[in-house]
């Protein structure tokens, strides 16, 4: 790096550390990862406890006597936990700085979490870039870390978990489309709520026509509920979506026994209908696992595209899984066996959905 680099780095690390100590620029458990040039300039609060043999008087708090005696333990720490990798290498921490986030108003006062201030060098040519942190407190409130990315008018939010140490950075389009197929399909084949309310729209005896139909009907609800929430806004608390998708299980169960003692002319529309309204409900619950998709623009849409392309592969795992047992249940029972499984299929979902209907609403 020329002189006159080093001098600039210098100057924005030592305003940066000024503003993050005493204007309480960085708040706990955030950061910022700026991306100009060949450079990433990281600003990161990180919790003392995180940090191994830095607290001498072991009262969970980082002096500034305990942070000059430590500086370099701490330093070499946030090297090895704290790393940007790319697809032609690891890149460089350098100028790295340190300062205790003091409460307002006692810049001298021990603190329990640490600003830290550096700068990675990108290597020439880096596309992908991976950035990963390892350095979690004890404490539940200390378990993630929200990192605000930032490449000319391109923005990001990386929320990073013990369970979830690291992401992509600013991924590409593509990029951001495969890494939500996985959760979407994962999603939905371990809610139990939204499997059974599957095996419910699948149970009925109907065709391979109405079967596809179904499930379109109930991708396009949910994906409808998906967009609304993701791009627009829309939010549900839980506390009343929950109780509402167990209730959507028993009304269709309902549905389908008083259909099966009438007669109802339009019933495959009134079904399919029925199928949309509750897929709009259950998209709710599905917007929980996509609170947060981190990247704007098109890497957003995609993201969502991704999320939706996974939970259709989930149904369809679940509906061919469902046509297997039922070809089996014919094969050993004949016509007979697929009524009465059908009927035990419906009073089966009344019960669970009764169960989870009164426990969500009581919780």
């Amino acid at each position: 790096m020329k002189p006159m680099r080093q001098w600039l780095l210098a100057c924005m690390l030592a305003v940066a550390a000024v503003s993050a100590a005493h204007a309480h620029l960085v708040v706990s458990q955030r950061g910022t990862l700026n991306i100009v040039g060949d450079g990433a300039y990281m600003v990161l609060s990180l919790p003392v406890s995180s940090f191994s043999g830095i607290d001498d008087d072991h009262d969970g708090l980082l002096s500034v006597g305990e942070l000059r005696a430590h500086g370099a333990s701490i330093e070499s720490q946030i090297k090895q936990g704290v790393v940007l990798d790319s697809d032609q290498g690891r890149c460089a921490l350098e100028g790295v700085m340190l300062n205790t986030a003091p409460p307002d108003g006692t810049p001298s006062a021990p603190s329990t979490h640490l600003v830290v201030l550096g700068r990675f060098a990108i290597p020439a040519k880096a596309t992908d870039l991976t950035f990963a942190l390892r350095l979690f407190g004890t404490r539940a409130d200390e378990q993630t870390e929200q990192i605000a990315v930032t490449r000319g008018t391109e923005s990001q939010h990386i929320t990073l978990t013990p369970e979830h140490p690291q992401a992509a950075v600013l991924p590409s389009a593509w990029a951001s489309f495969a890494a939500q197929v996985q959760p979407g399909a994962v999603h939905v084949l371990s809610g139990a709520d939204h499997l059974l309310f599957l095996l419910v729209v699948l149970a009925a005896a109907w065709n391979l026509r109405h079967v596809v139909l179904a499930l379109t009907c109930f991708t396009a609800g949910h994906a409808m509920t998906l967009v609304a929430c993701t791009w627009y806004g829309l939010s549900v608390p839980s506390r009343l979506v929950e109780p509402a998708i167990a209730t959507t299980i028993v009304g269709m169960a309902l549905f389908d026994r008083w259909l099966a003692h009438r007669s109802f002319p339009h019933s495959v529309a009134l079904r399919l209908s029925l199928v949309f309204a509750c897929a709009l409900i259950h998209g709710l619950g599905l917007a929980g696992a996509l609170s947060d998709l981190g990247v704007d623009g098109m890497g957003k849409a995609m993201s969502l595209a991704g999320f939706n392309a996974g939970i259709e592969l989930g149904q369809i795992v679940v509906a061919l899984t469902a046509a297997l047992v039922m070809r089996g249940v014919r094969l050993v029972s004949g016509p007979a066996g697929i009524v009465g499984t059908t009927r035990a299929a419906s009073y089966l979902s009344m019960a669970f959905g009764t169960f989870w209907f009164f426990q969500r609403a009581l919780a």
